[in-house]
């Protein structure tokens, strides 16, 4: 673990809610990181080559639209590769067939032809046709290059390794070994827990996508991403100055966590600020003019390879209640922690809907938009309220396409991913 220069660090801005504690009585400090990445090295030649496998679904059940939707997104993809990028296509029912074996991007066309072919056939052996696609990402694996598979799926597997957690050890596997995973359904009958949580495993991206139209977006941000990647592998640790006693602390991100507790943050993409949004709970303190209060600590691992990290520190007077009482709250960290709860009711609302309780869903999406009602109303505010009542009349009309819509708005929210 090293320490990077100064002109690849990201930067850590800590906002919190009030410029200080309250003496004598316990404290919840609500507290927004901001991650600004490093911006991405300046090159006049080509930028740094991506080694992609894309491993498409053709069961039974993407028959028809599902599939076209899946042919359309492989050739959008091919089509956005530049020469020196490489590339492989596997599809899969029961069977596995490596459709183009990994190759230079020399003649994307043809390579699209061969994409037009594919046809729908059985079951769904989803494990084994994202497992013959990570072998052959690795296969080519450089420490330069940006390795990851893409797969495409519009349903439930149904043949195979099934076990969501098995499947996800293994993705987390290949991870390890510097190929990730992004995974895309399509349609309205995929496994959205299965996929995010392969995704979260992969150090990738999981994404909803209902209509053709979405994906020339969709794969427009996600290439554009890959290739303005300057950090993977990120983790955030929060490091409660020990001399406050017992610190309780959540992170309202709701993030996976590593095996050393701390939280799995997505890659550092150059342009793309990261927000996260913690509460520390914390014991009586006496009056300070500055105290320290907690730290948190950045890794990361770069294109070459190296790991790094970066600290930056929280200190904060400590004022007498009725001084505090009269202090401010920050606008800009008030809104980011409703809007992360936001993303935690539509997580509560899914589980509603599982008990086969879609009204309780609707009342706490309800109970919430209120509570944004009184914010300071920006365009986030409003685009959340609007998003909020479209999925109300959603959880009455159709649970299960509410629920997908819900999974990826608070897997969105959750990484600051800008909705499309």
């Amino acid at each position: 673990m090293t320490h990077s220069p100064l002109s690849h660090r990201p930067r850590i801005e800590l906002l919190p809610l009030k410029a200080a504690l309250s003496a004598g009585g316990p404290n919840e400090l609500t507290l927004l990181a901001r991650i600004h990445p490093a911006p991405a090295p300046q090159s006049s030649g080509p930028r740094s080559p991506l080694n992609l496998s894309l491993v498409i679904d053709r069961s039974g059940s993407m028959g028809g639209a599902p599939l076209e939707m899946a042919r359309q997104a492989t050739q959008v993809a091919i089509r956005a590769l530049q020469p020196h990028d490489r590339v492989s296509v596997v599809t899969f029912d029961n069977a596995v067939e490596v459709l183009i074996p990994s190759q230079l991007v020399t003649d994307p066309e043809a390579l699209c032809q061969q994409v037009a072919q594919v046809r729908s056939g059985g079951s769904t052996a989803l494990h084994a046709g994202w497992l013959e696609g990570a072998t052959l990402t690795a296969q080519h694996h450089q420490v330069q290059t940006l390795n990851r598979v893409l797969l495409l799926s519009d349903g439930q597997t149904n043949h195979g390794e099934q076990r969501p957690d098995v499947i996800a050890e293994h993705v987390k596997g290949l991870t390890a070994r510097g190929v990730g995973t992004s995974t895309i359904g399509l349609g309205y009958s995929y496994d959205e827990d299965l996929l995010k949580g392969m995704a979260d495993a992969g150090d990738g991206n999981y994404e909803h996508i209902e209509h053709a139209e979405a994906l020339p977006g969709y794969f427009e941000a996600e290439l554009q991403g890959l290739t303005r990647t300057t950090g993977h592998t990120v983790s955030l640790g929060i490091e409660p100055n020990p001399e406050l006693g017992a610190v309780q602390v959540r992170v309202l991100n709701a993030l996976p966590t590593n095996a050393l507790g701390r939280s799995q943050l997505p890659n550092l993409i150059s342009g793309r600020p990261l927000e996260v949004v913690l509460t520390l709970s914390l014991t009586a303190l006496q009056e300070a003019s500055d105290r320290g209060i907690t730290r948190l600590r950045l890794a990361w691992t770069d294109r070459s390879g190296e790991r790094y990290h970066l600290r930056a520190q929280l200190n904060l007077p400590v004022v007498s209640p009725q001084r505090y009482d009269a202090l401010p709250e920050d606008a800009r960290v008030r809104v980011a922690r409703e809007l992360l709860e936001a993303a935690l009711v539509r997580q509560e609302a899914v589980r509603f809907a599982d008990a086969g309780q879609a009204h309780r869903s609707r009342d706490v999406l309800l109970e919430h938009r209120r509570k944004l009602a009184n914010l300071p109303q920006t365009p986030e505010v409003d685009a959340e309220i609007q998003a909020l009542s479209a999925l109300d009349l959603d959880f009455s009309t159709d649970v299960g396409l509410a629920r997908k819509r819900a999974t990826s708005q608070s897997y969105d929210r959750r990484n600051s991913k800008s909705p499309r």
